[in-house]
């Protein structure tokens, strides 16, 4: 074929595909039905061959319309993509931050202050959320991720790596006549994420394996909260508890850490670091994470802790 496809035509098909639906592609693109279904119908014989099953209240891709979806997914993202970059930042004096409760809490706030200091221009907007944005919109500027890298189309600047440490309160490990701790009398506070799933297992077996998990939390900001209130014992991101160790709120009793298999990441489509907050705000939290790394390094070393990789 020497010509693409008719431009509009492949838009209609992308979101009848998306929405399974004639119907509500209709009411998305406001047009009516008959204008959807004949809009496919030109993209079909331009192929010459069925891209929908059509049923009756609902439409499915036919195999060659399963094959063709992704490449129109990626052709019009890229698209959209290549436009933003062009556009105009609808807000270039408000920097807005999508980023995990835990980080947000017990790391990015505390410290956003100096943000602020060095860069008056710029007023920031944080908010929280698990899922990672899809920026297919301008309510973010940019996402801060605790993630595997490559996982996005998206570009990725990394952070820092993080290192799961066993942390409780102090006052946990006294006993009343001095006699020796047994670990395995301690509870537990267990961060029940997915991406947890394997270092709580090594957790709970040098923990000795038969302790009470008392607590189980899909937010390690409230894991942190449980540990300084001296409910428990809880594997955490060094990140987020370093401070409190050395201010000596939190102690670790277990002598080995994790490697975590994700890292702390700044995402965003590339076109976003290329705005003058953004820019700001990279060049800004690349140094403040510097002094996380150093932190680690003196506390690795003088705990002299043995690495695990379970």
């Amino acid at each position: 074929m020497n010509r693409l496809p008719p431009l509009k035509a492949l838009r209609v098909f992308l979101v009848a595909a998306e929405h399974g639906s004639f119907k509500v592609a209709a009411e998305k693109l406001f047009v009516t039905q008959a204008a959807v279904s004949q809009q496919v119908r030109l993209l079909e014989d331009y192929f010459a061959k069925p891209l929908f099953i059509r049923l009756n209240r609902e439409v499915r891709l036919s195999p060659a319309g399963a094959a063709l979806l992704p490449h129109i997914q990626q052709a019009f993202k890229a698209i959209e993509e290549g436009s933003r970059a062009l556009s105009v930042d609808p807000s270039p004096n408000q920097l807005k931050i999508t980023s995990l409760p835990s980080f947000a809490a017990r790391w990015l706030i505390p410290r956003l202050g100096s943000f602020q200091q060095a860069y008056p221009e710029f007023n920031c907007l944080v908010s929280t959320s698990c899922d990672l944005h899809d920026f297919s919109d301008d309510s973010q500027d940019l996402a801060i991720r605790f993630a595997e890298g490559g996982k996005t189309q998206l570009m990725e600047k990394i952070l820092t790596e993080d290192y799961i440490v066993s942390v409780c309160h102090p006052d946990l490990l006294q006993t009343k006549d001095g006699a020796d701790l047994n670990l395995g009398s301690l509870p537990l506070l267990i961060d029940d994420s997915p991406e947890l799933k394997q270092v709580n297992a090594g957790f709970v077996r040098e923990m000795g394996g038969k302790n009470q998990v008392v607590l189980q939390l899909l937010d390690s900001s409230l894991q942190v909260d449980a540990a300084l209130n001296g409910q428990g014992v809880a594997p955490v991101r060094y990140s987020l508890v370093y401070e409190y160790i050395e201010r000596g709120h939190l102690v670790c009793p277990l002598k080995c850490y994790w490697n975590s298999p994700y890292a702390n990441y700044l995402v965003a489509p590339e076109a976003n670091f290329e705005r003058p907050k953004v820019m700001a705000f990279t060049d800004w939290i690349m140094e403040e994470v510097r002094a996380v790394e150093a932190h680690w390094q003196v506390f690795k070393g003088s705990y002299k802790f043995s690495l695990m990789d379970d």
